[in-house]
């Protein structure tokens, strides 16, 4: 959701320094731009972000919450639309990760750590990486970047050498794709989903507790606050402007990422069970994403 992406990127600037916790040095963010082209950015193979129509946009979304000490992954798609036509010469894909100081504004005091890109419709093209600051906490793993042509992805491997946290998302059950793993976490969909038709902020905001925990840590905010700014409210005091779409009754597609450990389900596409139309705007919607851990036998939000 756009008001999910406005919030963590402006954690850092809305409170001072000394709030800043200081177990975590230096702050993440992957920067990704494309030109024309359709695109999906994932961490860990979560999915951060998707752009299913053509793009001239410069981005930026912060990734704390996803780097673990030592090995990570991006992993960055960009098509044509409609899939079928060829990249053009011009096509750029260009791919960073930034990092600042808590208590910094990303948008203006961020550096860059290294920077990639790809030129997918000039024969032979490999991605390439144009810059690397040697003194940033995190470097890539230059061996290991590739473009599949035949997935439109490309794969961007780097070492963190901060310690970190270790993330919910690093510790839950390694999961089955299996019906049985699919038919549970879908009857924990639409117990949420029963949370949003009855309208109960405070039961959502729970269940989702160990994700509001670890943005307050990865952003350095006070709890209150992060849990202040997911606030389910405004669907709830908009039924002229939101509505709550029926749960969705065909089997959906259960979804796999982070070696197996953590889940979510889609409809058609990357479609979500969970959404609220815009009654005034045709085929528009607020989407609700959460990502789930199992833990002890029971399903966690995680982010």
């Amino acid at each position: 959701m756009k008001s999910l992406i406005a919030l963590i990127l402006s954690l850092s600037l809305s409170m001072g320094a000394q709030a800043m916790a200081q177990e975590i040095e230096y702050q993440y963010g992957v920067r990704w731009s494309v030109n024309g082209l359709a695109s999906s950015v994932d961490i860990q193979d979560i999915m951060l972000d998707f752009q299913g129509v053509p793009s001239e946009q410069n981005r930026m979304l912060p990734i704390t919450q996803y780097v673990r000490n030592g090995r990570n992954a991006l992993q960055f798609y960009a098509w044509p639309v409609p899939s079928a036509e060829p990249f053009e010469e011009q096509h750029e894909l260009r791919l960073s990760i930034e990092y600042w100081e808590p208590g910094e504004n990303p948008n203006i005091d961020a550096k860059t750590a290294f920077e990639v890109v790809m030129m997918p419709g000039v024969e032979d093209a490999k991605p390439e990486v144009v810059s690397i600051n040697s003194a940033a906490p995190v470097q890539p793993r230059e061996s290991g970047i590739s473009w599949d042509q035949d997935y439109f992805k490309l794969t961007v491997p780097f070492n963190n050498r901060q310690p970190m946290p270790t993330w919910c998302w690093e510790e839950g059950d390694v999961l089955r794709d299996n019906e049985a793993t699919r038919n549970s976490l879908a009857r924990e969909y639409r117990r949420l989903h029963a949370l949003f038709a009855a309208g109960d902020n405070e039961a959502l905001l729970n269940a989702a507790a160990t994700r509001t925990k670890e943005l307050a840590l990865a952003s350095g905010t006070p709890e209150e606050y992060v849990r202040h700014r997911f606030s389910y409210d405004m669907f709830f005091d908009n039924p002229d402007v939101y509505q709550l779409n029926d749960f969705p009754e065909e089997p959906m597609t259960l979804n796999l990422a982070a070696d197996n450990r953590v889940a979510w389900l889609t409809t058609e596409g990357v479609q979500v069970p969970i959404r609220f139309n815009h009654i005034q705007e045709n085929d528009v919607s607020s989407r609700v994403r959460p990502y789930f851990i199992r833990r002890d036998g029971q399903w966690e939000i995680c982010r």
